[in-house]
């Protein structure tokens, strides 16, 4: 089980999948949700501020979104959050059909997975598997 959830998705609609599929899989304790890159560095910085133990051990990250996208967060996020690296497992969950965003999280260092919307059962045992493993 995983302690803390950090979903970084612009739809309210994705959320609560997410939400209902990771409650009903009792694979997470807790499921905080922003709707764009800015709102999750806000709220890393807040965490930050209290504690590291209050970080999230994994990040479900949307692509395409206002304000800030996932690309945006993942350099930010690298950038301001170094000592996280190797503490949070961090998955693309994206609907995006664009063989070069898949390519691209394929390069990316930080990104273990690319998992395609909507979350469902399948993709939540995929990530307990890597848990277990790391």
């Amino acid at each position: 089980m995983v302690k803390r959830i950090l979903s970084i998705e612009d739809d309210a609609t994705t959320h609560l999948l997410n939400k209902l599929y990771l409650d009903e899989s009792k694979f997470c304790e807790e499921y905080i949700e922003v709707f764009n890159g800015q709102g999750a560095i806000d709220f890393l910085q807040t965490i930050n501020n209290e504690s590291l133990d209050k970080m999230p051990e994994l990040i479900l990250l949307d692509l395409n979104m206002p304000v800030m996208d996932g690309w945006e967060f993942l350099e930010t996020f690298e950038k301001e959050y170094p000592q996280l690296a190797d503490k949070t497992k961090i998955y693309v969950l994206s609907s995006s059909i664009n063989p070069k965003d898949k390519e691209r999280a394929d390069r990316e260092k930080l990104i273990v997975g690319f998992l395609e919307k909507p979350l469902d059962f399948s993709q939540i045992a995929k990530i307990e598997r890597d848990f277990a493993v790391s």
